[in-house]
């Protein structure tokens, strides 16, 4: 009988190892694809590039044409500056519209009555210093009128009142006040032959006409308005190789309009698109096997990844958007700092390192290409990590963006002087406006990170600096209540608390979680204190163990471990945390209860488990 083969089998965990390979691939493959997607659209929204020809240019409105363009065929062109003009010249022909003032010739009357009382009043000498201030007449015309008597004076009046009434019944408009002044001057010296009394009346009525009527803006306005309407668009015929917009003149939308309207500029196709997708696919994948092989942890955890790839895409966003060409320089040193201090405060500083290299270079692309933008961004990303590490507390803040303002400062007159046309001397006098930019990107970035790491740390189960700070305050409810119900406990908790920290810092381990760990590491004996030997004098109370067996107190003791566990959930504790708390007992003999155990039972084996 003929042995039967055995045929290869899978291994029982083969299939189960496969699924779960596969489903982590597949989601960290479309994580970078749907990150290389979303960085590619903002980058070529933002260079706004169109193809004439084989060339790929930009063009924007209200930049000026990168280079000519030229009529490949025979096109009827909408002159927009020669329509405007034209437009402008029929409107400045439409006449101005007036309506008529019936108050003019009251209000002039008015105006007059006031003027000779001001007269009446003033003192006329001429030391007086208040003599000219409290009336508008001229001090001339005030010595004039008070060197007249009250008779002559009143018939200066009436001699005034009387030609200002013939002037204005005429038609005087507005702006032709010069014609009626004119006419004033002229009625006046063929009624009276006194100078000093022909000065006072022409001054008195000149100071006291008025238009009797006025300009309508708003019905001059809708007129012109017709006018423009009734000129229609002017239209040149523009020959095969004939240039239709100039090297250098300024966009408008209808230019752009037009243009693709005749073929002559159509936006780029996707296929030119092509290579810088494939440049941000390669920074995405570069970077996730980065965190792969040198921050683990990170790449395991799906939601973190997640969040990398959010910061990622807002900063570059946030930096194309809000970055114009007067403030791009600004922007940038806020937005790509603010982004890398971000990562850095909430998933660590080699992870924000390689990614200020991704995001450096998106901006460089979205800046068209400037090696300058690059420069500031990644330099001040730099700094900006290492501070962010010195801005807890917040007391220490100040130091930090210091410091990252004298960074950016340096990086800002280094750039500047480098490009053509710099140099000291022409940046001396942008010193001020340099400084302001590097203040407000150190400020910003600083206050944008901090509140990005304050937001996004609990939701994402990310345990900060800032958190474990507050985690360490004797008022947290937590320890409150540990200091009031295990006071012995909390006794003993500070004191492991400060020789760990001390500890951790001299090996080079982090202090700061150290410490919170060892001050929560026994919160489990809040459940029942007085079993636990610190806790008893304080309590007031006897040994209880003294009447238990040692396997009753034995699981007594160790189970403050599992209810500990339970407590630091309760109270949202960081998983760094709560798994200290699961693991400070270890696994070692309790050799005590064992030993009395073992002297209690005799002869009796004993496991000790």
């Amino acid at each position: 009988m003929m042995k039967r083969s055995k045929l290869p089998h899978w291994p029982p965990r083969f299939p189960v190892k496969i699924g779960w390979l596969r489903w982590r691939t597949l989601s960290k493959a479309l994580l970078a694809l749907l990150t290389t997607a979303l960085l590619t659209t903002i980058i070529s929204m933002h260079l706004d590039y169109y193809q004439i020809g084989s060339r790929l240019e930009q063009f924007r409105v209200g930049q000026p044409a990168p280079r000519d363009v030229v009529a490949r065929s025979l096109v009827n062109w909408d002159d927009a500056a020669d329509t405007q003009r034209k437009r402008d010249e029929a409107a400045g022909r439409v006449p101005t519209y007036f309506i008529e003032d019936t108050q003019a010739v009251v209000k002039s009357r008015r105006t007059l009555d006031a003027l000779f009382a001001s007269m009446t009043k003033t003192p006329a000498t001429s030391s007086t210093p208040t003599a000219s201030t409290e009336s508008s007449l001229p001090r001339e015309v005030l010595a004039d009128a008070h060197a007249l008597d009250a008779a002559t004076r009143e018939r200066v009046y009436q001699t005034a009142q009387t030609i200002l009434a013939a002037v204005m019944q005429a038609r005087i408009e507005e702006g032709q006040e010069s014609e009626a002044a004119q006419r004033i001057i002229t009625m006046t010296k063929s009624l009276v032959n006194d100078a000093p009394q022909q000065r006072v009346i022409i001054t008195l009525a000149q100071m006291s006409v008025r238009p009797t009527w006025v300009k309508d803006a708003l019905t001059t306005r809708v007129r012109q308005d017709a006018a423009r309407e009734q000129i229609r668009p002017v239209v040149r015929q523009v020959r095969t190789g004939e240039v239709v917009i100039p090297k250098g003149s300024l966009l408008t939308d209808r230019d752009l309009t037009q243009l693709t309207e005749l073929q002559l500029l159509t936006p780029a196709p996707l296929t030119r698109l092509l290579p810088l997708a494939l440049m941000m696919f390669f920074a995405v994948t570069s970077l996730g096997i980065f965190v792969r092989q040198f921050a683990r942890p990170l790449y395991d955890t799906p939601r973190k990844m997640a969040l990398l790839s959010g910061l990622i895409l807002a900063t570059v966003w946030a930096c194309v958007t809000l970055g114009g060409e007067q403030h791009e320089s600004m922007v940038a040193l806020m937005a790509i700092p603010a982004g890398s201090m971000a990562i850095a405060g909430l998933l660590g500083v080699p992870t924000a390192i390689a990614a200020t290299m991704l995001l450096s270079m998106s901006a460089g692309l979205a800046a068209d290409h400037q090696f300058s933008i690059i420069l500031l961004t990644m330099g001040s990303a730099l700094a900006g990590i290492m501070a962010v590490t010195a801005i807890w507390p917040a007391s220490r803040a100040i130091p930090a963006v210091f410091s990252l303002f004298v960074v950016n400062l340096v990086l800002l007159v280094g750039v500047e002087s480098i490009l053509p046309g710099g140099g000291f001397d022409a940046l001396w006098p942008q010193i001020w406006q340099l400084s302001q930019s590097a203040g407000a990107g150190a400020l910003g970035a600083t206050f944008i990170a901090v509140g990005a790491i304050y937001i996004l740390a609990r939701p994402f189960g990310i345990t900060t600096h800032y958190r474990l700070m507050e985690l360490s305050n004797p008022n947290e409810p937590l320890l409150r209540r540990m200091m009031l119900e295990a006071p012995g406990s909390y006794h003993s908790s500070v004191m492991v608390a400060n020789i760990a920290e001390a500890a951790a810092d001299a090996v080079g381990a982090n202090a700061l979680l150290t410490r919170v760990a060892a001050l929560y590491h026994d919160v489990g004996k809040i459940k029942r204190p007085g079993f636990f030997v610190e806790n008893q004098a304080p309590l007031g109370i006897e040994n209880m163990h003294q009447r238990l067996s040692p396997k009753l107190s034995y699981l007594i003791l160790t189970s403050h471990v599992k209810e500990g566990q339970e407590i630091a959930k309760e109270y949202k504790l960081p998983e760094e945390v709560i798994s200290i708390v699961r693991e400070h007992h270890g696994t070692t003999l309790a050799a005590y209860f064992y030993h009395r155990a073992v002297s209690e039972a005799g002869d009796a084996q004993v496991p000790e488990h």
